[in-house]
């Protein structure tokens, strides 16, 4: 199969952006396409019916290089054969379309949100302020999409929301930025004001975008992973901390460690009980990129904790759960401290005054653990959930 040509200025041109789009998902193992929907996928790595965490490793691993080296669908393929052949994987369709699919739908949405980061930047708004649609070449072109082609709006017009690029299976189309006077232009030419958008009932979408496409990829990748919520709190627990604990040995939350990610984090995952005993909605637990700055010694006046590595930080889902050695109820914070390689860890989370959301607070090694709990005692009169030591 010839390389797609719409892709071409894609492969040559990766971009920041781009990169750091995919870079920032989430693997996420799903059965279906839809078990993510609409600006999930902005947060979530998926393949329809890959389960299996190293599967999808795989995968996320050969699709991010083709996206930061600019790699052909043509190698693409062979990186899918091997995948394939690795895991025995049995998947829908023919081995051309799934790879085509699979290749062609990140390329596009990463190239999309990267563009419109770029778009957006408001140093970019100052001199352009407005978008326009372009039609991308293609055999099968879809009258709407032709249609809309030319039509140059503001970039805060709510047409965007559900029409930005891709909106649909294969769309090739672009959005490029215009100025004012371009603008105008566009209005005398009947282009300047946001095309009909009736919902078809057979999709829920505006008619010409394709079921679970209507939405904008670009604002979708602002969002926080809490997109991803209801993924998280749907599971058993038991599942849902090996889905953290895949998180945190991925990719992602090494850049999130880095300070690359400004976004809250989900780390560990709280057993029935412990939800119960701290009144608690969510099983989830958070950590927010102010409180990894302050524990790792990175703002002024806050000493912290530096001395802790990846490596620890990426215990936190087997830390805070119902197996630690030692749990102790402080208001409305729970100590969990666990032995680890021989070392104990303190780990401090605390619900929000809503009881919606769960956070890590703090996070630090410990040397003695009678001694602390101890401590803790005296200083509060705490009740000890508990004490195995």
């Amino acid at each position: 199969m010839a390389i797609d040509p719409a892709l071409s200025i894609v492969f040559k041109l990766p971009f920041q952006e781009q990169e750091s789009f995919f870079k920032n998902k989430l693997n996420i193992p799903t059965a279906r396409w839809d078990d993510l929907w609409k600006g999930q996928h902005a947060r979530g790595f998926m393949i329809a019916g890959a389960i299996k965490a190293e599967l999808l490793a795989d995968f996320r691993t050969a699709v991010d290089k083709a996206i930061s080296d600019g790699v052909t669908l043509r190698d693409f393929r062979k990186d899918f054969d091997r995948i394939v052949a690795k895991h025995g994987w049995s998947y829908n369709g023919s081995r051309n379309w799934r790879s085509e699919v699979i290749y062609s739908t990140n390329i596009r949405t990463a190239y999309a949100a990267g563009r419109w980061a770029q778009l957006t930047d408001p140093d970019m708004l100052k001199f352009y302020g407005f978008l326009v649609y372009r039609h991308g070449d293609s055999i099968h072109p879809r009258p709407l999409h032709q249609s809309w082609d030319g039509t140059t709006l503001p970039a805060n017009d709510p047409w965007w929301d559900s029409h930005y690029v891709p909106n649909g299976w294969g769309c090739k189309c672009k959005v490029f930025a215009a100025t004012k006077e371009e603008w105008q232009a566009a209005k005398e030419s009947g282009k300047g004001e946001a095309p009909p958008s009736p919902i078809d009932p057979k999709t829920g979408e505006p008619v010409g975008i394709d079921k679970g496409w209507g939405y904008n990829v670009g604002k979708a990748s602002g969002k926080d992973y809490r997109v991803l919520s209801d993924k998280f709190e749907t599971l058993p627990a038991d599942i849902a901390r090996k889905w953290m604990d895949e998180f945190l040995k991925g990719p992602t939350f090494e850049r999130f460690f880095a300070g690359r990610i400004k976004a809250d984090f989900p780390v560990a995952v709280l057993g029935e009980r412990e939800r119960r005993i701290l009144g608690a909605v969510s099983q989830t637990v958070w950590l927010s990129e102010e409180s990894l700055r302050k524990n790792r010694g990175l703002i002024a006046g806050n000493p912290g904790h530096p001395e802790l590595t990846l490596a620890e930080y990426q215990l936190l889902p087997e830390i805070v759960t119902d197996r630690a050695e030692v749990i102790i109820k402080d208001g409305a914070t729970t100590m969990v401290f666990v032995k680890l390689a021989g070392r104990f860890y303190h780990a401090a989370i605390k619900t929000t005054k809503s009881r919606a959301d769960v956070f890590l607070t703090s996070f630090r090694r410990v040397d003695d653990v009678r001694r602390e709990v101890d401590r803790i005692k005296r200083k509060t009169g705490v009740v000890v959930v508990k004490d195995e030591l």
